[in-house]
C-alpha cells in the first residue's frame, strides 16, 4: 500500500504556505519525565483546589499550643516561563500568599468542593472559593478526621498579579461514620466529587496508621454519614454502587510482582503514607517505603485503572535518587492547564492555556505534581502504561515488595505478564536517574528514564518468559504475526580498549531459539529475529556513540515480512531481510546484557561477550509498532517530522493490530474496535487527504500544529467475516480530551469506561460538540480519559427505528448489526456513513450522515 505521507514537510511547507507566519506552527516540547523541577512553593503537608489555582498548605506546627499555621497561596500558570529549550520555569507563578492560625491541626489537609463545576464564584472582580477543609486531629495521636468551612477570596483572579485578598475558617465539625463512630486517620485526599476519601490509617479505626483505608458518603462533604472504614485493598469487593463508580476500585489491586493484595481487613494490605487520590478516582499516587528515619516516605507510588490495577513505583523525576530526601505531600491540577484543552474547558471558561500550559510532556495522558514538602515539579506519563499489545515492559527501576519495601535485586515487568527481572553477577540497578541523564546534559538530547540497569562485564538481567496456566500466550507459547523490540543502552566509553585482536562481539540481549541483539566490535547493533524457525539476521546498524544514549527499536510485520530499523525514533533506512511469517520467543529466560553463558572476559575474542554499560526501558510488543509510536517513547529524541513522514507497513494496517479485542464484526461496539478504526483513519486517512488540494491545509495543522495530531474518528460501513469498510470522518474536524466527569455534567449517563460505546455517551460526545459548533459528536479513543472527535454532517434527522433496519427495530442503537445499518441507510440518502447521535423517542433515533475524508476496507486479522 502506497502512503501519501512520504513527503518531505520541509518542501510542502516552503512551496505551499509561502506567506503563513511561522508562529501558527508548535515548538517542540520536551519530555520532562526525567526532569525534576525546582518550585517556589513549600510547606508540610497541603492540597490544591480542584481547579489548580489555589495552594494551601502547613508552614508551621506549635506543639506546645496545637496551632497549626496554614498559608494559602494563589498559583498563576499564566506567570510560567518557558526557557529555549521548553523547559518551564516557576519563579513568579506562586503568590506571597496569606496565612491563618487553626488549632489541633495537623500536617495534611484536602478541599471537599459540593460543586465542583464550579470551586468559584466572582463578586466584584474577586475569585471566591468556599470549599470544606477536611483535616486530622494528631497532636495527642487521637487523628480524629474533622471538617471546617474556608472562605479564600482571589484578588485579580486568573492574571500574573493573582494574590490571596483574604483566608478565613470556620468551625470544626467531627467526621462520623454511618454507625456513628469517630473516623479516624490522617493525611486525606479526596475526589473532586467530594464523595470518596482516601487515607492513612489502620482498620481497626483505633487511629493506628501505615495503611491504605477509604470511606464513602453519597452526600459530599457531608460530616457524617461515612461508611465504615476499610482498607484500600477492598475497594474491588465493596458492595456499596457508589464506590464501584470509581475505576480503582473495579479490579483486585495487585503488588509489582502480581501478588494480590488483601480482600479482608487482616489480609496483606496496601502499605503506604501522604496519598493523593486523582480527581475522579481512577488512580491513587502514594509513598510506599521507609525512608532513613523510620517514616513511609520514600518510593512515590501509583496505583489504579492506568496502571493495571498494580502497585507501579514511578520510573522518572519524581523518584530522582533512591534515598535522596523524604518525599511527603503531593497534588495535581489534573487536566486543568494543558496546552490542547479548549477554552470552554478551562477555568476561566473562555481562558486557552496556549502560551502557558502544563503539562509539558506531549503524550496522552501525563500528570503534573506538585510536592510541598520538596518544592518541586515532576511530570508522570500515564500513557505508556496501558498498552495491549506488552508483552514485556521492564523500566529498569527498584521494585517494591508487596510489604513495602525496596528489593534491590529484581526489577518489575509493568507489561501486566509479571516477568520480574533478577539480577545476576554484578548488575545493579542505579541508585539514581543521573545515569540516564544525556550527555552533555540536555532535554534534546536522547537519555533513559529514572533508574537503568547497570551492568560491568559478566552479569545481566535474567528474565523469565512463561506461558500462563490454561493457554499459550502469543508471543511466548503461541506464535505472533509482528513484533516489536525497544530499549534505551549507553556503551561503556571505553567498552572496546585494548580489544585489538578476535571478534569481540558480546549480547545485549539474548533469548535462545527467539531473538538476539549483538554488540558489535565497531559498536554496531545486529538484530536477529527466529522467523518461521529460521533465524533472520539484519546485519550491521550504523554505529552507535560510546558514553553516550540512544533509544533503538526493532519492528517485524510478518504480514509483509517487512523489518524497520530505528535509531533515536528516526529510520536508519538501510535495506533488510524480508521474512513473512510468523514468530514466537518460546518460554524460558531472556537474558539482557549478556547472553546465557555471562561471559565475564573483558575482551571476548571469540565473541558471545557480556556487554558493558547501562541499559533502560527494554519493551517487546506483538505488533509492529508506527514510527510515531516509537518517537514518542524515544526520550530527548526530536524526531517528530521523520516520525509522520515514515510509511506504515501493510500489516499494520489491520484492526487487530491496532487494537487486540477489535477481530470481528461482533467487537463492534467496543472500545478496541472505536480505538482501531481511529487509528487507522489517522494514518490512511491522512494520507488519502493530502492528495486533494482542497485538504492540504487543514491537514498540515493537524500534523504541525499545537492540535491534537490526525484524528479521525471511524465509523463502521460493512462488515465481513474478514473485512470492516471504515468510513474516517472529514478532516475538517476538532480532537479534544475531555473527562467522564465533563461528559457526565452534560448527560448524566456517561459516566465512566463503562459505557463509552453506548447511547449516553453517544449523546454526551454530540451536545459537547454542539457547544464548540460542530453538528456531530464520537469518541473515538480511551486511554485515561475519552478524546472526543467533532465534525460536520451533512444530514441530520429523526430517523424511525424500523425504517433503519431488523437489528435497529429491536432498539439497541449500539448493537454492531444497527451501526452498520445506520451507516447503509445514510449511504442511501446519498452520504458515506452515519451515526446515531440521540434517541429522541421510543421509536425513532436522532441520525447523522456524513462525507467521509476517505472509506477504506480493513482486514480484521492478518
Amino acid at each position: 500500500m502506497q502512503n501519501k505521507l512520504t513527503w518531505s514537510l520541509g518542501v510542502l511547507l516552503g512551496a505551499a504556505l509561502v506567506g503563513v507566519p511561522l508562529a501558527v506552527f508548535a515548538e517542540g516540547r520536551p519530555s520532562l519525565v526525567n526532569t525534576r523541577i525546582a518550585t517556589p512553593f513549600g510547606a508540610n503537608g497541603h492540597s490544591s483546589t480542584v481547579d489548580g489555582r489555589v495552594f494551601v498548605g502547613n508552614i508551621g506546627e506549635d506543639h506546645a499550643t496545637t496551632t497549626t499555621t496554614w498559608i494559602a497561596r494563589v498559583f498563576r500558570p499564566e506567570a510560567v516561563t518557558y526557557d529555549a529549550a521548553g523547559k518551564p520555569s516557576f519563579a513568579g507563578t506562586f503568590s506571597a500568599g496569606k496565612t491563618v492560625q487553626v488549632r489541633n491541626g495537623e500536617n495534611a489537609l484536602a478541599f471537599c468542593f459540593t460543586n465542583p463545576a464550579q470551586p468559584y464564584t466572582l463578586s466584584g472582580g474577586v475569585a471566591v472559593y468556599q470549599p470544606f477543609i477536611f483535616d486530622s486531629m494528631m497532636f495527642n495521636g487521637d487523628n480524629v478526621f474533622r471538617r471546617r468551612t474556608a472562605d479564600l477570596r482571589v484578588s485579580q483572579p486568573f492574571t500574573p498579579q493573582a494574590e490571596v485578598a483574604s483566608f478565613t475558617t470556620g468551625a470544626l465539625e467531627t467526621l462520623r461514620t454511618v454507625t456513628g463512630a469517630t473516623l479516624r486517620g490522617i493525611e486525606p485526599t479526596m475526589t473532586s466529587d467530594g464523595r470518596l476519601l482516601i487515607y492513612q490509617g489502620a482498620p481497626a479505626n483505633t487511629g493506628g496508621i501505615d495503611h491504605m483505608m477509604y470511606a464513602y458518603n453519597p452526600t459530599p462533604c457531608l460530616a457524617t454519614g461515612w461508611s465504615n472504614p476499610r482498607p484500600l485493598s477492598m475497594m474491588f469487593n465493596d458492595p456499596d454502587a457508589g464506590v464501584k463508580r470509581y475505576p480503582l476500585a473495579w479490579k483486585r489491586l495487585k503488588a509489582a510482582t502480581g501478588e494480590d493484595f488483601g480482600d479482608t481487613a487482616s489480609g496483606p494490605l496496601v502499605r503506604g503514607a501522604y496519598a493523593w487520590v486523582d480527581h475522579e478516582g481512577r488512580n491513587l499516587l502514594y509513598i510506599a517505603v521507609t525512608y532513613t528515619d523510620g517514616a513511609r516516605r520514600e518510593a512515590v507510588s501509583l496505583v489504579g485503572a492506568d496502571t493495571n490495577w498494580t502497585a507501579y513505583h514511578i520510573d522518572g523525576a519524581i523518584n530522582t535518587d533512591r534515598m535522596d530526601i523524604a518525599h511527603l505531600f503531593y497534588s495535581g491540577p489534573m487536566w486543568n492547564f494543558e496546552q490542547e484543552r479548549l477554552p470552554s474547558q478551562s477555568f476561566p471558561p473562555g481562558q486557552g492555556n496556549e502560551a502557558h500550559y502544563l503539562p509539558v510532556t506531549k503524550t496522552h495522558d501525563v500528570l503534573s505534581l506538585f510536592g510541598s514538602n520538596t518544592g518541586d515539579y515532576n511530570e508522570v506519563d500515564l500513557g505508556e502504561l496501558m498498552d495491549p499489545f506488552h508483552l514485556l515492559f521492564l523500566p529498569m527501576n527498584e521494585l517494591v515488595t508487596r510489604a513495602g519495601a525496596y528489593d534491590l535485586t529484581r526489577t518489575p515487568d509493568l507489561s501486566g505478564h509479571f516477568f520480574t527481572g533478577a539480577l545476576v553477577g554484578s548488575a545493579s540497578i542505579s541508585p539514581s536517574n543521573a545515569v540516564t541523564r544525556a550527555s552533555p546534559d540536555s532535554l534534546w538530547q536522547p537519555h533513559g528514564k529514572g533508574k537503568a540497569l547497570v551492568v560491568p562485564g559478566g552479569s545481566a538481567l535474567a528474565v523469565p518468559l512463561a506461558d500462563p496456566p490454561g493457554a499459550p500466550l502469543p508471543g511466548v507459547g503461541a506464535d505472533v504475526r509482528a513484533l516489536s523490540v525497544e530499549f534505551a543502552v549507553r556503551p561503556d566509553a571505553d567498552i572496546q580498549q585494548g580489544c585489538t585482536t578476535g571478534n569481540p562481539y558480546r549480547y545485549l540481549m539474548q533469548k535462545a531459539g527467539g531473538l538476539d541483539v549483538i554488540y558489535e566490535a565497531g559498536n554496531q547493533l545486529h538484530f536477529s529475529l527466529v522467523v518461521n524457525g529460521q533465524r533472520v539476521r539484519l546485519g550491521f546498524s550504523p554505529a552507535l556513540p560510546v558514553g553516550q544514549w540512544t533509544h533503538v527499536a526493532y519492528t517485524w510485520d510478518g504480514t509483509t515480512g517487512v523489518f524497520h530499523e530505528y535509531f533515536n525514533g528516526v529510520p536508519t533506512n538501510r535495506a533488510l531481510p524480508v521474512a513473512p511469517g510468523s514468530a514466537r520467543l518460546g518460554a524460558g529466560t531472556l537474558y539482557i546484557g549478556a547472553g546465557a553463558n555471562l561471559d565475564t572476559q573483558r575482551c571476548p575474542a571469540n565473541g558471545e561477550g557480556s556487554f558493558r554499560g547501562a541499559i533502560d526501558e527494554v519493551r517487546i510488543f506483538t505488533h509492529a509498532r508506527s514510527n510515531r509510536s516509537i518517537c514518542l517513547t524515544a526520550h530527548g529524541a526530536n524526531c517528530r517530522e521523520e516520525a509522520i513522514q515514515h510509511a506504515p507497513s501493510a500489516g499494520q494496517f489491520v484492526m487487530s493490530a491496532q487494537a487486540p479485542a477489535c477481530s470481528g464484526t461482533q467487537a463492534l461496539n467496543t472500545a478496541a474496535c472505536q480505538s482501531a478504526m481511529h487509528r487507522v483513519c489517522a494514518q490512511r486517512g491522512a494520507g488519502d487527504a493530502m492528495a486533494n488540494t482542497t485538504n492540504t491545509w487543514d491537514t498540515i495543522q493537524q500534523l504541525v500544529s499545537n492540535r491534537p495530531p490526525i484524528s479521525l474518528a471511524g465509523v463502521p460501513v460493512s462488515s465481513t467475516a474478514t473485512d470492516l469498510t471504515v468510513a474516517c470522518a472529514p478532516i475538517q474536524h476538532q480532537s479534544v480530551a475531555v473527562t467522564f466527569e465533563e461528559l457526565a455534567r452534560i448527560h448524566a449517563g456517561c459516566t465512566d469506561d463503562r459505557v463509552v460505546t453506548g447511547t449516553h455517551c453517544a449523546a454526551a460526545a454530540h451536545r459537547f460538540c454542539n457547544s464548540q459548533g460542530w453538528t456531530t459528536g464520537q469518541i473515538f479513543e480511551l486511554t485515561s480519559r475519552p478524546w472526543v472527535g467533532c465534525f460536520n454532517s451533512g444530514l441530520r434527522v429523526d430517523v424511525e427505528k424500523s425504517v433503519l433496519g431488523p437489528v435497529s427495530n429491536l432498539g439497541d442503537y449500539t448493537a454492531p448489526g444497527s451501526r452498520l445499518e445506520v451507516s447503509q441507510w445514510c449511504r442511501t440518502q446519498g452520504y458515506g456513513a452515519g451515526v446515531v447521535q440521540e434517541i429522541p423517542s421510543g421509536t425513532k433515533a436522532h441520525v447523522h450522515c456524513f462525507q467521509p475524508a476517505v472509506t477504506a476496507a480493513w482486514k480484521y486479522t492478518p
